[in-house]
C-alpha cells in the first residue's frame, strides 16, 4: 500500500495556488490539474478516484505511487480507505499529521504506506451525485496545510468535475454519433428492401420520440427509443420478398415466418458495435403488455420501455397509413383502437403519452 520518499518544505498555498489553479483551468487537461495539485501542495502523489458501494477505484494518478504501493489502476475496498471515512464525516478533509488523528493514525493503510499527511475532497456532478474524489499523500506530515489549502482544493475539485463531467459529456456525443451511422446503414439496407417499411420506420421515429418527452424520460433514454424506433423492423432484411412484399393479406405459414423478423432483428443488433445496448428492446418491438405478443410472450414492465413506447406508436402510423390489402383509418379511428387496446395489447401509459403526444400543434402522424 501507500513507503519512502521524504515530504516537501512546509508551504501555504498562498498566490502559488492561485498561479496553479489559473494554468489548471486554462489547460483544460484532468492530468494538468491533478498534477497542479500536487505541485501546489507539495507533495509526492495526487490523484483522482471513483468510489462505488464497494470500492474505490484510482482513475487518474500524478506523481510517486509506487512509493505508497498505488498506481492508476488500483483497485481498494473502502472500509481500508481514508476517503470512505471523510465522506463519512469521520475524518477531516484536510490532515496535515495522520500521527495527529487517532482514528487515521490506527487504520493499517497509515503504516502500511508510510502516509504522514493526506487531503481529500468529494467530487459531486453538477446534479448532486458523487463520482469520487480527489486526494493527494505525504509520506512526512506536512504541518503547513490549513483552511487555505483546503479553500483552493475545493475549488480544484469543482475543476476536477467539470472536466471529468465534460469528457464524459464529448464521449456521449461520439457514442451517439457512431450509433447513428450504424443505424442510418442499416435504415438505408431496409430502404433498398422495403420503401414503406423505410419511410414507415423514419415517421414512427418521431412519434415515439414525442411519447418519450411526454414520459419525462432523459435525453440518452430518448435517443435509445429514437433508435428502436428506426431499426424496429430491421429483421425484415431477413424475410423473404414474397412475402415482405406481398400485395394482399399473409397466411398463416406467411404470419410465421414474419413474425420471426424481431429475432433476426435482435440478433443482427446484438452484433452491431454501437448498437448492441437495443437488441433486447428490438427483440421485443411484438411484445404485447398482457403478455399475448411475440417472440418470448414477455408481458408488462418486463417488456423494455422504448418497446412498449414503439409498439404503440408503430401500430398507430399502421394504422393511419394505406396498404396494398386496406386502406388507411382515419386518425380518430386509430385513437379509438389505442384506447380499446390500451391495458391489452398496449401500455396504458404509453398509450395516455401518446394520445397526449398527438394533440400538440408540433406533432406530425404521417
Amino acid at each position: 500500500m501507500f513507503s519512502g520518499v521524504e515530504g516537501g518544505a512546509p508551504r501555504t498555498a498562498g498566490t502559488d495556488g492561485l498561479a496553479r489553479l489559473e494554468d489548471a483551468a486554462i489547460s483544460h487537461s484532468l492530468r494538468g490539474t491533478v498534477a497542479a495539485v500536487r505541485d501546489m501542495l507539495g507533495v509526492e502523489v495526487a490523484y483522482v478516484t471513483s468510489i462505488d458501494d464497494e470500492f474505490q477505484r484510482f482513475q487518474l494518478l500524478e506523481g510517486d505511487g509506487e512509493s505508497f504501493g498505488v498506481a492508476a489502476d488500483t483497485v481498494l475496498p473502502n472500509e481500508v480507505t481514508y476517503c470512505e471515512k471523510v465522506l463519512a464525516g469521520r475524518l477531516p478533509n484536510v490532515m496535515p499529521d495522520l500521527s495527529a488523528v487517532p482514528l487515521a493514525a490506527e487504520m493499517p493503510i497509515t503504516e502500511q504506506a508510510g502516509v504522514g499527511a493526506f487531503v481529500s475532497m468529494p467530487l459531486e456532478f453538477s446534479d448532486g451525485e458523487l463520482y469520487g474524489t480527489l486526494c493527494a499523500a505525504s509520506h512526512a506530515a506536512q504541518p503547513g496545510l490549513g483552511e487555505r489549502d483546503e479553500q483552493f482544493l475545493r475549488v480544484f475539485a469543482r475543476l476536477v468535475v467539470d472536466q471529468i463531467e465534460q469528457a464524459q459529456l464529448q464521449e456521449r456525443a461520439l457514442a451517439a454519433e457512431r450509433e447513428l451511422a450504424a443505424a442510418t446503414a442499416l435504415t438505408h439496407a431496409v430502404e433498398a428492401r422495403d420503401a414503406y417499411t423505410g419511410e414507415h420506420s423514419k415517421a414512427v421515429v418521431g412519434l415515439a420520440v414525442e411519447v418519450a418527452v411526454q414520459l419525462g424520460l432523459d435525453e440518452r433514454a430518448q435517443n435509445d427509443v429514437a433508435r428502436v424506433a428506426l431499426l424496429h423492423d430491421i429483421g425484415k432484411i431477413a424475410i423473404p420478398d414474397a412475402i415482405l412484399n406481398k400485395p394482399g393479406p399473409l397466411d398463416d405459414l406467411e404470419w410465421e415466418m414474419m413474425r420471426e423478423h424481431p429475432v433476426y432483428g435482435g440478433e443482427l443488433i446484438a452484433r452491431t458495435p454501437g448498437l448492441e445496448h437495443l437488441a433486447p428492446a428490438i427483440r421485443a418491438e411484438h411484445e404485447r403488455w398482457d403478455g399475448g405478443g411475440y417472440p418470448d410472450g414477455l408481458a408488462g414492465e418486463d417488456i423494455p420501455q422504448a418497446s412498449l413506447i414503439v409498439l404503440a406508436c408503430d401500430a398507430f402510423h399502421a394504422m393511419v397509413s394505406d396498404r396494398p390489402y386496406r386502406a388507411a383509418l382515419s386518425e380518430a379511428e386509430a385513437r379509438e383502437e389505442l384506447r380499446v387496446n390500451s391495458g391489452s395489447q398496449f401500455s396504458p401509459v404509453v398509450v395516455d403519452a401518446l394520445l397526449t403526444a398527438l394533440d400538440a400543434p408540433a406533432t406530425r402522424v404521417a
